[in-house]
């Protein structure tokens, strides 16, 4: 074709005429390219009424009869159109082009375009993360030099037959995906979590002691604390301040309205000057609480709220902005607080605003919950205080520290006009329904059972352990050491075990590792689909990490955390901020890893073959064969089935 203007110079300038199409009307659309003029026009005249494939058989005379009708079937198909006027539109308009076509891709863009916005992918961060979660690639992610990957590859198939090359799964581009690598024998094998807790599951069989495999996540993640993004699971706190309205229902309250965090509250208008702004955030104030309190969050340096920040971003990383009170708003408000130096910068401003107007503002180094607070408290010796939030650690914090002979202290969420009568919160009468001991260890039965730096239990509701709490002296127990300010690694990992065991309602001293063997064994003889990891209790190598977590905020919660350093109970530094630690196990033993998948470099047709001897099919694991062109694998048996349907004493 390169050289067809020199070879064939007639066919070359028929083709710059516009002969290599074939039209059968004179629409200016109507062209198709000659290979693909017999899928509309053969192929459609075979399958609709009156082809071949209706019912009149594939014999030789019938396919004679058909295409020597087919002429004088195109002669009065014609004259019909004729008559009844269908075939009248013989115009330039493709439907691509309709006002309803367009109405449509219009939509369909903007809908993008404001997906890209809010989510910025065109950022100055070089970094590799996903849009949508905000999740940074591992570094062995290359999936953005896919073509040099692609040429490498290309470059070792020089100078081999086909028989000769074999495709290595190592060699492809690696992507961020839900298929996580396996190391076995050192080397790095792709699969999906899914399939390969079901593969394990399997070939676990052939183990004389399957209980002491399931200590094994059996998974590339701990799927019981951590989603398939391998964050933390998030926590379902509303439930759990919903199971305390149900254990107490207040009475008549006053308002003495106390300030929150106010960032997110209010709208911004683009081209407004960010002095303009946080006079909107100053005026809300005074007009709705008067000289209020306002205690705000900090955002520099490292933090266990990394992770969920990272969440609630939504995978939007808005560049950093020097800004002042004259400049004028250009970015989207989300976009701008996406970035954790421009909110800091806003709110230093909007503090300054706030001072004018006689309110009183306090600045936490990290997290201020536990300042907003002790703010409250302390605000409740001498006047009566309402706290204005919307967070449920806020009521718990409360909950705890609020002292019964101190003023009234309520705690409300901010109005909104979907809601007709939000809750109030009378603290003191909530401490007293609750009790002294459920108060004690309210913190350890909010932390235990997730929050925004310990993960949710998958399958246990936040009300669960409340309710347990009440009637578990085991689980009390427990809870004692959690509040201890001077317990050991040790004790607080043998603690978390029991603790947990106690909230699946496992026997104690059975081991989370026994529990989850059983559980599986259960599920297995009563469902009827495959079993999910999930549903399955932690393992004690991941509850380990957990329980350090659950320690280490209810200490930051009660104020004692400045001794402990985050990196000792259940945290690691990475990529600039502290991400949970999952495990300290492989998702398998290694001779369990081995087994999923053969080094066969025969057809996988004996037992010698690690997977056929386990009675599992070969996959795309496996360093030969990659699960298919095997006799042990499902495209295998699929081919056999065809040769056999094709026999003749298989027709029916």
């Amino acid at each position: 074709m390169c050289k067809l203007q020199v070879d064939h110079p007639d066919v070359y300038k028929r083709f710059g005429e516009g002969f290599h199409v074939v039209r059968r009307s004179d629409r200016v659309w109507a062209g198709l390219s000659v290979d693909l003029v017999i899928e509309p026009v053969l192929m459609r005249s075979m399958k609709t009424s009156g082809g071949l494939t209706r019912g009149r058989g594939m014999t030789e005379l019938q396919r004679l009869k058909w295409l020597l009708s087919m002429p004088a079937c195109a002669e009065v198909n014609n004259a019909m159109q004729e008559l009844t006027g269908v075939n009248h539109n013989t115009g330039d308009q493709n439907k691509d082009m309709t006002d309803a076509r367009q109405a449509r891709d219009m939509k369909d863009t903007l809908t993008v375009l404001n997906y890209l916005q809010e989510r910025h992918p065109f950022c100055s961060d070089p970094s590799l993360r996903s849009i949508s979660t905000g999740v940074h690639a591992h570094p062995s992610v290359n999936v953005d030099k896919a073509k040099a990957v692609g040429n490498t590859i290309l470059v070792s198939m020089d100078g081999q037959t086909t028989a000769e090359y074999t495709f290595k799964k190592r060699d492809q581009a690696i992507t961020m995906s839900t298929k996580s690598s396996v190391k076995i024998d050192g080397e790095a094998v792709q699969m999906d979590p899914q399939l390969l807790f079901q593969r394990l599951t399997i070939a676990a069989k052939a183990s004389q002691d399957l209980a002491s495999v399931f200590k094994y996540e059996l998974c590339s993640h701990p799927s019981a604390l951590f989603d398939i993004s391998l964050l933390l699971r998030q926590p379902q706190k509303p439930v759990l301040a919903d199971a305390i309205w149900a254990l107490h229902t207040p009475g008549h309250v006053q308002y003495v309205l106390d300030g929150g965090a106010l960032v997110q509250r209010i709208p911004w208008t683009r081209g407004s000057t960010y002095k303009d702004i946080c006079k909107l955030y100053s005026e809300y104030v005074t007009r709705k609480y008067g000289e209020a309190v306002v205690v705000f969050d900090g955002y520099q340096g490292t933090s266990t709220k990394d992770m969920t920040h990272r969440r609630r971003a939504g995978g939007r990383v808005g560049a950093t902005v020097t800004m002042d009170e004259y400049m004028p708003v250009t970015m989207n408000k989300d976009e701008f607080l996406a970035n954790n130096t421009n909110k800091q910068q806003f709110i230093n401003m909007l503090s300054g605003h706030l001072q004018k107007k006689n309110c009183q503002t306090y600045h936490a180094p990290g997290d201020a919950d536990l300042l907003i607070v002790q703010k409250a408290v302390e605000s409740a010796t001498t006047t009566n205080t309402v706290l204005i939030g919307d967070d449920t650690d806020l009521l718990i914090l409360l909950i705890y520290h609020a002292n019964l002979k101190s003023h009234n202290l309520f705690f409300t969420p901010e109005p909104k006009k979907s809601t007709k009568k939000p809750r109030v919160w009378n603290i003191k009468a909530v401490k007293q329904q609750l009790g002294p001991s459920v108060c004690t260890h309210i913190l350890f039965i909010h932390a235990i059972a997730g929050c925004d730096t310990t993960s949710r239990l998958y399958g246990i509701g936040k009300g669960a352990p409340l309710k347990k709490f009440t009637t578990s002296s085991e689980l009390r127990e427990q809870a004692t050491v959690f509040d201890t300010q001077s317990a050991s690694t040790a004790e607080v990992v043998s603690a978390g075990e029991n603790a947990l065991l106690c909230l699946y309602s496992g026997k104690p001293g059975e081991g989370l590792d026994s529990l989850r063997h059983k559980r599986f064994c259960e599920k297995v003889a009563t469902s009827t689909s495959h079993v999910q990891p999930q549903s399955l209790p932690p393992t004690s190598a991941a509850a380990k990490y957990h329980s350090l977590r659950v320690y280490y905020q209810v200490q930051q919660w009660k104020g004692t955390v400045d001794e402990l350093l985050p990196q000792e109970w259940g945290w690691k530094e990475s990529d600039g901020g502290l991400v949970p630690v999952q495990t300290d196990l492989p998702p398998a033993p290694l001779e369990l890893l081995r087994v999923i998948r053969c080094t066969c470099k025969t057809d996988c047709s004996s037992l010698r073959c690690t997977c056929k001897k386990h009675d599992i099919e070969c996959s795309v694991a496996c360093s030969n064969c990659k699960g298919s062109g095997c006799a042990n694998s499902c495209q295998a048996a699929c081919n056999d089935n065809e040769d056999d349907e094709d026999e003749p004493g298989n027709l029916h």
